[in-house]
């Protein structure tokens, strides 16, 4: 147990206002909360008519969170080996914290003091005060800060995005639901001949049959030994093979060939018919002629 409070303490937590999109986020923060106070300020959560005024709860949830950000000045500039993104962490957020929490109790007070008239200075309005800060802090900061971790924090998006790659590689697929998208594939590729559009790619497939592309390339890799590139240009191959051997290729050019396939480079038309046949498609051409002056000549 003590390993883990350790672990947690000493884990890197993004120092937000160093970049600019945690600047942003801050902003989102404030204006947020701002208009959740203006939401909800008829509920009563401190007896005071004046602070409910618009303006005034603007300015006082404003000054709830100005005292972060001018801690974040005052570190920065008089501590900056102390306040590095790279070696921030949980442990030194919550020491910021504990500066910060008793920075606002004060400066709300201040204000709500000199600012609203019918409130009155004293220990039970200090303390009824502190129930409105405490209502904000319990809404802004956990939630702010789990936030901010997900979105900036590298370590937390370098494990997200393993996690989801993990996910995507081993998609927890049954035997009846991987064929029953093997089928689906086949039948799209033989019937619509997907595979001559040329912009066939793995995410055109996934989208025009309304599957996920990582569950299209697990189903291919598993089930055909091959990724999608290789299986769809072995339907493209084929293509080529049954046009070269339909007896129509007498002023057949194999540059319009492979467009009439789906290819677009010729140098990968050449390399994919040669890995599927053995031959080049010149080869191939010459070999599907001689074949047919041959069954001429036994005519």
């Amino acid at each position: 147990m003590q390993e883990r409070i350790h672990h947690a303490l000493n884990r890197s937590f993004p120092l937000f206002l160093k970049n600019r999109k945690g600047r942003c986020y801050f902003i989102w923060l404030i204006t947020f909360c701002i208009l959740l106070a203006n939401l909800t300020k008829h509920l009563g959560f401190i007896n005071s008519r004046e602070l409910h005024k618009t303006l005034l709860l603007d300015c006082y949830v404003f000054l709830f969170f100005f005292p972060y950000a001018l801690l974040y000045v005052i570190l920065s500039y008089f501590r900056p080996e102390y306040y590095k993104p790279h070696t921030w962490t949980v442990r030194k957020e919550l020491y910021a914290l504990s500066i910060y929490i008793p920075a606002t109790a004060l400066i709300t007070y201040v204000f709500a003091s000199t600012q609203i008239p019918d409130f009155r200075p004293g220990l039970l309005s200090f303390i009824q005060l502190q129930y409105y800060n405490l209502l904000i802090s319990l809404v802004s900061i956990p939630t702010f800060g789990y936030f901010v971790d997900t979105r900036l924090n590298p370590i937390t998006i370098d494990r997200r995005r393993t996690r989801r790659e993990l996910r995507e590689s081993h998609p927890n697929l049954s035997e009846q639901q991987t064929q029953k998208i093997l089928q689906r594939l086949h039948h799209a590729m033989e019937t619509e001949k997907l595979y001559i559009k040329t912009e066939c790619t793995l995410e055109y497939v996934s989208k025009h049959l309304n599957i996920p592309w990582y569950h299209l390339s697990y189903v291919i890799n598993s089930q055909t030994a091959s990724n999608f590139n290789d299986f769809r240009n072995k339907y493209r191959v084929d293509e080529a093979c049954r046009i070269l051997s339909s007896g129509h290729n007498k002023k057949l050019k194999l540059e319009s060939l492979r467009y009439d396939c789906g290819f677009q480079s010729k140098t990968t038309f050449y390399e994919a018919f040669k890995k599927f046949t053995g031959k080049t498609p010149t080869e191939y051409l010459e070999g599907s002629r001689k074949e047919e002056k041959m069954e001429e000549r036994e005519v």
